[in-house]
């Protein structure tokens, strides 16, 4: 799988196991997708160095403990988000790790010194592992300008080289293309680059063999959609800010009034004052949201909505004939509505609820629109 980085020797060793195997049903399909795993046909893809479904299989194990078989839709998003946010947490004291504590370096040279400050911890260590090889480089120059050969050295023993690599160094835009490929599949530049530039004097990592992504400024910046509009990192974020800034200040207040009986009193009935006045405040706002939006125009559903006049809006005030109607359909779902009114929202407040959605569980739990509706204000 990863033993072999020429298609013609690859080939050769794949059908001398084939012909090994009486069923081949099984290695015949995997061969059908052997770009997607032959280390030969991957060499130039940019895989971040994951192999094979690593990445998929740590993600399942990840899930596998807050699943089960008979979860609905609604109780695996659940399971989901909080599988989410646990590796959201992990990522932040990533971060703050990253920011407290310097990496260990093994030698002080300045292109070392520059790849500890710009480089995450994990990362760094990959780095520094490449330049250590680098120092055990030997190199020959070819006949070509800037062409070299280079073959890292290995002590097991006896003193052995590994497959020599040819690298093209290029001083003017200080660049070093290697034929393992390896900055094209991972990021980092390798030893047999690391080398060239050494050569070519060159003693700072150039910017253009430091991605973002590597970097401890990679979460800085914005993201945005085909539509151009900017991709909420966390929609959570800002509600937590908000809870702990609340948290705080209640925590003081608890504690300079818990010294005295009168300041307890008097903060405690603020509170229930205060408790009071917020429920009405989100009562409103929950009402706000779920009323019909009764100026939409009528349209004729026989096809005379195109240029006629609006139609008046009928009277809110039910006649005793309607009254009787009304009571005999008190319990009558909120399709009913739909029907009297002839759309359950507006636009407008569609596109608030739409806003006020921040997690995969609230959007299927939410109140239903109209499909048209959604399309006209083009949210996904």
């Amino acid at each position: 799988m990863y033993g072999y980085e020429d298609k013609a020797a690859f080939q050769e060793a794949f059908d001398n196991m084939r012909s090994k195997v009486h069923k081949q049903t099984w290695l015949d399909s995997i061969y059908k997708v052997k770009e997607k795993w032959a280390e030969c046909y991957m060499r130039y893809v940019f895989s971040l160095g994951v192999r094979s479904t690593q990445q998929s299989e740590s993600f399942n194990n990840s899930l596998k403990n807050h699943l089960k078989s008979d979860f609905d839709i609604i109780r695996f998003l659940k399971h989901f988000e909080r599988t989410e946010q646990e590796k959201r947490g992990k990522e932040v004291d990533s971060g703050f790790e990253s920011r407290k504590k310097i990496p260990r370096r093994q030698m002080c040279t300045p292109m070392l010194v520059q790849a500890s400050q710009v480089y995450t911890p994990v990362i760094f260590e990959a780095f520094q592992s490449e330049y250590e090889r680098s120092m055990a480089a030997c190199v020959r120059v070819l006949d070509e300008d800037n062409k070299y050969a280079v073959a890292i050295g290995k002590l097991h023993g006896d003193l052995s080289f590994e497959e020599e690599r040819i690298v093209f160094g290029d001083p003017l835009n200080q660049k070093a293309a290697c034929s393992c490929g390896m900055f094209n599949r991972t990021g980092i530049l390798c030893a047999h680059g690391l080398k060239v530039l050494d050569l070519m004097n060159i003693k700072i990592l150039p910017a253009h063999y430091i991605l973002k992504r590597w970097t401890r400024e990679a979460r800085n910046g914005s993201i945005q959609d085909r539509q151009g509009r900017h991709v909420i990192e966390n929609p959570k974020r800002e509600t937590q800010l908000r809870y702990k800034f609340l948290s705080h200040k209640f925590h003081n207040s608890a504690d300079k009034a818990s010294n005295y009986s009168e300041c307890c009193v008097l903060l405690e009935n603020a509170l229930d004052c205060l408790s009071a006045q917020l429920e009405e405040k989100l009562n409103v706002s929950t009402s706000s949201m779920n009323e019909p939006c009764k100026d939409q125009e009528k349209i004729d559903p026989h096809g005379g909505g195109g240029g006629g006049e609006r139609k008046a809006a009928k009277s809110a005030v039910p006649t005793k004939k309607g009254a009787k109607k009304q009571k005999k359909n008190d319990n009558v779902q909120p399709q009913e509505e739909v029907d009297n009114y002839g759309s359950s929202k507006g636009p407008i407040v569609e596109h608030q609820e739409y806003n006020a959605i921040a997690s995969f569980t609230q959007i299927l739990t939410a109140p239903t629109y109209a499909a048209d509706s959604l399309l006209d204000q083009n949210l996904f």
